[in-house]
């Protein structure tokens, strides 16, 4: 028993050495086609997931999406395009979790990173000691997170790891409403969108719901437990609005708000959803997204062998 254990951990082992080994295209190929059950076309996308594919590995800018998917930094040009009152108010700032513990109070507080996603410690009561020292401990540990790793996403290379301590934005401790406006830019003037809400992030499962170019009838749900977000109607067409203004430089974006009582705020914005792994896109939702996104292309002249890879993804 004993030898066939260690004999499994060294092919994990041994998969995991050789998948570290391999071009991240063929990583996220082999990722795609294990949840997809389809090889991805990176070169010529039609769906959208294929599309965040392209742009992570072909034709993205890198170093622009790193300044504005960067938590801290992005706050300075949604002020200059829009104002600073759609700000979530930020208290403090650091590269050293230790002076934390400088603050007068952490109660009703988001502590997280600038650089990644999924790092986030909400504090709805003022911490004791014990807790404080592990909450130290824990932002040490994400500063030393090289995020681009994680989802094979190039850009979050680019930014320079900051703890975040915004005040807290949610009622009765729940988790606050994500409002996502998946914005499409048409070139012309106009915009389509797609508005994914998010809900329930307390429950075991989260619920969802996608609203294709309006506010009022959803398009798919997912576990649907009967949100109805017209009573909401007047604040989401302002973050539309929005939205649009920030998303005018792109051919596509994430532009990401939640609501609490009359206040409208900026979440933040999202160059490559779900790294391109997006799943519950359903009922036609991945093509008609892709259709949506006239994708601005680079000249192609790379060789066959490096068709997918950028420079700066070949020193990796």
């Amino acid at each position: 028993m004993k030898s066939m254990k260690y004999l499994k951990r060294g092919i994990k082992h041994t998969l995991r050495y050789l998948v570290n080994k391999m071009p991240w295209t063929t990583v996220d190929s082999i990722h795609y086609f294990h949840k997809f059950h389809r090889l991805p076309n990176i070169r010529e996308p039609k769906l959208f997931n294929e599309k965040v594919l392209n742009r992570k590995f072909i034709n993205g800018d890198h170093a622009r999406y790193a300044r504005l998917s960067d938590k801290l930094c992005v706050r300075e040009y949604i002020a200059s395009k829009i104002g600073e009152a759609y700000l979530v108010p930020l208290i403090y700032e650091t590269d050293d979790p230790a002076t934390l513990l400088s603050l007068p109070s952490l109660r009703h507080t988001v502590i997280k990173p600038n650089h990644g996603s999924g790092m986030v410690d909400i504090l709805l009561e003022e911490p004791d000691a014990q807790r404080k020292q592990q909450l130290i401990a824990r932002c040490k540990a994400w500063l030393a997170v090289d995020f681009s790793f994680t989802y094979r996403e190039i850009h979050y290379r680019f930014i320079k790891p900051r703890i975040l301590v915004e005040q807290y934005i949610g009622e009765g401790g729940r988790a606050a409403v994500d409002y996502k406006f998946h914005m499409f830019n048409k070139r012309d003037g106009n915009f389509e969108y797609v508005l994914q809400v998010i809900y329930n992030r307390g429950a075991p499962r989260l619920s969802m719901n996608f609203y294709v170019n309006n506010l009022r009838d959803a398009f798919h749900k997912i576990r649907d437990t009967g949100l109805d977000i017209r009573q909401d109607e007047a604040m989401l067409t302002q973050a539309l609005l929005l939205s649009r203004e920030l998303a005018s430089e792109f051919d596509y974006v994430r532009v990401d708000w939640y609501l609490q009582g009359e206040q409208l705020y900026f979440g933040e914005l999202t160059f490559t959803p779900g790294a391109g792994l997006v799943t519950g896109l359903d009922g036609g939702l991945n093509q008609l997204m892709g259709d949506m996104w006239i994708q601005d292309r680079k000249a192609d002249t790379a060789r066959e062998d490096d068709r997918t890879l950028p420079v700066v993804l070949k020193k990796i």
